[in-house]
Parts: structure tokens; sequence; C-alpha cells
């Protein structure tokens, strides 16, 4: 319940946005789940169907598609097969392989739910003829499914060489799919056709084998159930009964079908039929009989009370119990009549013969179809064939003629290329004489030039000799403007009468600064050292800040600048690695006063 709530949310929350790539994730989450959890299915399917109106028509056919797979796998049965006819046309014309194997495979199955067996069996062949087993992404188990409905409807009709052959298939592609319970179910059901087939030994090998791979996958439950079919067969000798017994003895300590009370649920009663068969084999009649008796449950089918009345006959001729032997040879004969009744041996072989010539109808049109497409490929073949012929010649004549007068055209360049290989004959011998003349004028200028290259080398290293001194001096000269230009600045920030209103208040305690001197002594300070002031404004914009700056730059100490302020010495340290961080990206406060000189060159020592 917590899984098909939580797929519902989740597809609420998909198909909220309202977009067609989210109805196809849902469709996609739907199918991945489909095999293991087709309730949890159908309800994202039955949440996306109220978004119908806004699908195109192949989504709305996939997502019917789909649906109807869900339904069929909740155990529903088609009480109509109009929808998946619909469907099984549609996907032919415009489908993948899986989803045309897939649609007749429901068609089948509506056919089946509605008691038309042989209308069944043919949509099923027609979902295997679709099916492409080369492609890299078919979906095996979809077939695995086909064979395995077809193999019910033959055992339903006692078709059982049909049956066998369609088992086989069925295991085949259902270990291909990945799906190894259902190839070793296929296998192990496939023994009951071989008993009734009167092939005993091939059944108990099938068996053996299928419980053994059972065991080995860990369905160990699967194969105690199939084991009851070992146990029927040796309980038929008297040879083989301690086998049984100790089939029985393991069904019976490991089976989950048991109650608290170790009795079987009443669907599984035909269990006593082999239990009794035991005792009366080694000529324990009273719990032949108990067991024979166990059988029975409200309902049971004339076929489903076949055993229990044969087991109680024969326990009663036994014991000689005339009444009892009439009572019960009359409901034995009831119950055997009625099951003979239910199967007619001439409709059944009329029905593999409708199989057998339906299928041959059907690849009978198929090879009519197949000649008539090669005799159209042929046709069109000769036709084309011709055409291209027509063609060639026309290419043919049209090319004789140009190639005639690129003959003429040959024989013209071939004089043109004569006289033109004279001309580049006499051009060579010029460009010869040319470069011999050439190579005797570089000999004489190799000398020139390596004369002027000497020349060039001592002028050039002259030049760069009185380059350097040149810099030199104007470095000198711009050091000394800068210096002059700084102590300029900083001789005006000094004398300025509220800087040294400060300082003096900085030696010696005096009356505390103002609010207004601070604001005089910021606007000094902002004149005096613009560039130092914009950062400040911009990376600290405090005024504790610009005021500790100031007086660092005035050389005020710590404990003064502390007085001054009314913090703490801490206080203003912290004050100072701040600036130095945010400003140099240094976290000392000792090494402030030294970068703001190098940086802003406020010469503290003034």
């Amino acid at each position: 319940m917590k899984r098909i709530l939580f797929f519902a949310l989740t597809l609420s929350l998909l198909v909220s946005c309202g977009t067609r790539r989210e109805y196809k994730d849902a469709l996609l989450r739907a199918e991945a789940v489909m095999d293991e959890h087709p309730d949890s299915a159908l309800q994202i399917l039955d949440s996306l169907g109220q978004y119908e109106s806004e699908f195109n028509r192949h989504f709305r056919m996939q997502y019917q598609l789909h649906r109807q797979n869900a339904v069929n796998k909740t155990s529903d049965k088609f009480t109509s097969d109009s929808l998946c006819q619909v469907l099984a046309n549609y996907f032919d014309r415009h489908g993948t392989v899986n989803e045309r194997v897939l649609a007749h495979y429901l068609l089948g199955r509506a056919y089946t739910d509605m008691g038309d067996a042989p209308q069944a069996i043919n949509t099923y062949q027609d979902a295997i003829d679709a099916a492409d087993t080369t492609a890299t992404d078919f979906n095996f188990y979809t077939l695995e499914c086909v064979y395995a409905q077809m193999a019910d409807l033959y055992r339903e009709q006692l078709l059982l060489t049909n049956e066998i052959k369609a088992r086989k298939k069925a295991s085949h592609y259902a270990f291909r799919a990945d799906k190894p319970k259902w190839g070793i179910y296929n296998q192990a059901i496939s023994a009951g056709a071989y008993i009734l087939l009167n092939k005993k030994d091939s059944a108990e090998i099938i068996l053996k084998s299928a419980l053994e791979q059972y065991r080995k996958h860990g369905y160990t439950q699967h194969a105690l159930r199939f084991s009851r079919t070992l146990m029927h067969l040796y309980t038929d000798s008297f040879q083989r009964l301690e086998e049984a017994k100790a089939l029985m003895d393991q069904f019976e300590s490991e089976s989950e079908l048991f109650d608290e009370n170790h009795e079987l649920p009443p669907s599984q009663h035909q269990y006593y039929d082999y239990k009794g068969k035991y005792y009366e084999g080694i000529n324990r009649l009273d719990s032949a009989e108990y067991y024979y008796r166990k059988i029975y449950r409200p309902g049971m089918t004339p076929v489903e009370q076949d055993p229990m009345y044969k087991g109680l006959l024969s326990v009663f001729t036994k014991q000689h119990k005339t009444d009892s032997m009439a009572k019960y040879a009359l409901l034995y004969g009831i119950a055997n009549d009625s099951s003979i009744a239910l199967k007619d041996q001439e409709l059944v072989s009329k029905m593999v013969a409708t199989y057998n010539y339906s299928r041959q109808q059907k690849e009978a049109y198929k090879n009519e179809v197949k000649a008539y497409k090669t005799l159209m490929g042929l046709i069109i073949s000769i036709v084309l064939i011709a055409i291209g012929c027509a063609t060639s010649f026309l290419l043919w004549r049209r090319n004789r003629q140009k190639i005639n007068q690129l003959k003429m055209e040959l024989a013209d360049a071939n004089v043109e290329y004569e006289e033109n290989l004279n001309k580049l004959q006499q051009l060579e011998f010029n460009q010869r004489e040319l470069i011999t003349a050439f190579h005797q004028r570089l000999s004489e200028s190799q000398g020139e030039i390596a004369q002027i290259n000497q020349e060039y080398e001592d002028e050039k290293v002259s030049l760069l000799e009185e380059n350097k001194a040149l810099q030199k001096r104007i470095e000198q000269l711009q050091q000394e403007k800068s210096i002059s230009k700084y102590l300029e600045v900083a001789t005006s920030f000094a004398e300025e009468p509220i800087v040294k209103r400060i300082r003096e208040i900085s030696r010696k305690p005096l009356s505390p600064v103002t609010e207004d001197e601070w604001k005089e002594l910021t606007n000094v300070f902002a004149n005096s050292y613009p560039e130092l002031y914009r950062d400040l404004r911009l990376y600290s914009n405090t005024p504790q800040s610009i005021r500790v700056c100031i007086l660092t730059i005035l050389g005020v100490g710590n404990n003064e600048q502390a007085n001054m302020l009314d913090i703490t010495n801490p206080r203003v340290s912290n004050t100072k690695s701040a600036l130095n961080k945010t400003l140099f990206n240094e976290t000392s406060s000792r090494t402030l006063n030294k970068n703001l000189t190098i940086k802003y060159n406020t010469m503290p020592s003034l």
C-alpha cells in the first residue's frame, strides 16, 4: 500500500507541471514496475488517465496498451475484445516490435477470457509472428507469456503434444528474459502432459531436473509444490512407495501450506490422494480410507471427486465391503463419466485439424504476398534495367562526341605545350645565369654586412650604457620630486591646527577630543590623503577605524589611542589588525604604519 501511495504521489508531482515529457516519464515508471507490482502500475496509469485529453493519438494508444496489460496482470478478466482489437490494428502499423507483440498477446488474452480458444490461439500465433528475437531491446518475457498461455489452452483441450512444444518455448524465453522461476515452472508443469501421454519416465526426469533447479535458485516452496507430481508417479508403483514416503515427509516438514493444526487449505486437498495411495500400497487400509475421505471439500467438481471415489472404491473392494463397493462404484462411475464427457476426442481431433489448417492458410497467404512482392520487384528491376540501358546508350553517344572534340583540343594543346617547353628551357638558362651572378654578389656583400654588424654592436653597447645612466638619473630626479611632494603633503598635514591639537592631547592628558574635533581632523585627513580616505570609506567605513588609522599615521601609541578613543588597548590592536588585513592582506597590527607609508606615502616620521 505504501508503494502504491508513493507512486501516486510521484505521478501527481510529475503531471502537475503539465508537460508531455512528464506524462511519458510516468508511463515509463508504470512500465518499469508492471511485472513485479502490477497493482502499483495500474494505480499510476489510472492517475495518469485524468490527463488523457491532453495526449496525442500515439501516446494515448501507448497508454491504453499498458493499462490493458496492467488489467490483465491484476487478474481482471476481459469482457470485450474491441479495445484490444483496436490496439492490435494500430500497433501493426505504427508500433515497435515489443508493442506489436504485446498488443496481439492482450488480444489473445481477451479471446481466452471470452471462451474463444481457437481465435485466442490464432492471435497468440500472430504475436509470435510479430516477434523479432534478434532485436537488442526485445522483451522476451512477453513472448514467454504468449507461449505459456497457448500451452494452457492446449492443455485444456488435451492437445498434449502441442502443449509440450509450447512449454519448451515458454521455458526457453523465460530464461532469456532472466526469469528463471518461470522457466523452471514451464518445464515442471509440462510433466503433466508427459504423464497423460503415458511417458512417465520422461515426466520423472523433467520433474527431478525442475526440483533441483528450483532449490538451486532458492525457490524451495515451488520445489515442494511440484514434488507432489513425483508423489503421484511413485504411489502408482509398489516398488517406489518408499521414495513417495520420503517426498511426503519432506513436504510436510518444509511446506508453508500447512496451518497451525498441520492442515492443508481446501484447494490443496489433492495431496491426500497420494497419502491414501501410499497407505493403501502398504496395506494400511483404514489410514488409506481416512486420507481418501480428507480429499473432500464443498463445491468439488466431478473431475475433482474422481480420485476420492476411486480410492474409496479400491479400499472397500480390498475390505470386501459389498454395500460400500456398490455405492462408491456408482459415484466413481458418475465422476469418471463426467470427467470423460468434458473431453470429446473427436472434437479434439477436429480442433487440431482446424488449428493446422488455419496456420497453413495464413502461411499460404503470406507466401502469396511474398511471391507477389518478389514478382513486382522483378518487374520493377527489369524496367529500371531497361531505363538504365537506354540512358547509358544516350550517354555513350554524347560522350563519344565529347571524346572526339577532346582529341582535337588535345592535339592543339600538344603543339602549345611544345612551344611552352622551349620557352621554359630558355627561362631556365636565364635563371641559372641570374643565380650565378646573385651568388657572386652575395659573397661580396657578406663581408660588408659583417663589418656593418660589428659597428652596430659597438654602437649598441655604447647607447645602452648611456641609456642606463640616463635612466638612473631620471629615477633619481623622480624620487627627489616624489619625496618633495610627499614631504610637502605631510608637512601641510602636520601644520594643521587640529593635527597639532591631537598630538598635544596624545602627549599629555588634556580635555577629551570632542566629536567636532574628530570631524575636523577627518576632513583635514581626507583632503591630505584622498586615496587612503577613499579606501577606508570603501573597505572599513566605521568612524573608529578611520580614527585609529589617523592616530597611527600621527605616531600615537596604542595606550594613548585607547585613552583618546575611550576603548581598551586590545581593541586598538584588533582594529589595526583588521585595517591591515583589509587594506594589505596582513594580519599583524605592527606593520600597519609601514604599509601605509609604502602604499600611501603618509610619512609618519613627521
